[in-house]
């Protein structure tokens, strides 16, 4: 913000930006999906360690489909991994770094554009094939300290009784602070997710694999460019929250001193002052707040 208030858009500069790319982790959502999106072998062995009982054979399609999102507020088809096993189950692997609390309601998204897939034109709804969404959280969603976590659609008034739809969620805590419950493997993929700690061969492939991902120079060039945009788009979606939080502040001024019996020219007079606005502006205000009232 300058002098006069006004808040401007503050360019990252080169060495900000290549500062990030180096301090970038499996975390960041580029690096995430070019690593299991592009390596069919690293994307079935995950899904073997977090879902060991489907003893999935087979990665017969996947897509790294991020394109980054689009933008912050967009919300389109996009998956960080998309893939389909030799059954046609669909699976959503999803890189979860900030908790928006809003996590139940990110998976009823995405667990619906996955089923969108699950059934083709003219088939039987028995037919639909299953669907799981998977979120690797570098935070406890539930804060139960638990490393997994699997939500269902139970019965209200039986809890007992599981409704099958066919559709299954699995929240992974890399912060979780008893890991009894879980394989050394997912312990391992975890605690590399947490510090990018190597512990088996598997993260050690994984390792690997991000390390290629940020030797590509247009993964880079990409990376910069979206940290560009992000922060472009924050700067709008404050420049808009500043606005919406100056005019409500001007309307409970304008109403505060309407109840204290103030005539419309002095109210105008003393907003005008106090939020160094116009008259005019002022009066826009006032005419907003009390005369259509």
């Amino acid at each position: 913000m300058n002098k006069e208030g006004t808040l401007v858009v503050k360019k990252l500069s080169e060495q900000e930006l290549e500062k990030r790319w180096q301090q970038a982790t499996i975390k960041r959502d580029v690096i995430f999906t070019k690593t299991f999106g592009d390596n069919k072998a690293l994307t079935l062995e995950l899904l073997n360690i977090i879902l060991p009982e489907l003893k999935i054979k087979e990665i017969i399609d996947i897509v790294p489909e991020d394109r980054q999102k689009e933008n912050i507020v967009y919300r389109g088809v996009r998956f960080d991994v998309y893939a389909k096993d030799e059954k046609g189950r669909g699976y959503d692997i999803e890189m979860q770094v900030v908790n928006h609390h809003d996590l139940g309601k990110r998976i009823a998204f995405y667990q619906n554009k996955l089923s969108s897939r699950a059934l083709n034109p003219g088939q039987y709804f028995f037919e639909k094939r299953d669907t799981y969404v998977i979120f690797v959280c570098d935070f406890d969603y539930f804060n139960q300290g638990l490393p997994i976590y699997h939500t269902t659609m139970r019965l209200e008034e039986d809890l007992n009784k599981v409704v099958d739809t066919g559709e299954y969620n699995v929240i992974l805590n890399s912060r979780a602070k008893d890991f009894s419950s879980v394989s050394p493997e997912v312990k391992a993929f975890l605690d590399y997710i947490r510090d990018s700690k190597v512990s088996n061969e598997f993260t050690k492939n994984v390792d690997e694999e991000v390390r290629k991902v940020k030797a590509n120079t247009e993964t880079r060039d990409s990376f910069m460019d979206w940290e560009e945009k992000l922060a472009e788009e924050r700067y709008y979606t404050d420049k808009e929250a500043r606005e919406e939080e100056r005019s409500s502040n001007i309307s409970g001024v304008i109403q505060e001193l309407n109840d204290d019996g103030m005539s419309k020219k002095q109210v105008i007079r003393i907003v005008s002052n106090s939020f160094k606005i116009t008259k005019k502006e002022a009066q826009e205000y006032y005419d907003k707040e009390l005369a259509i009232k």
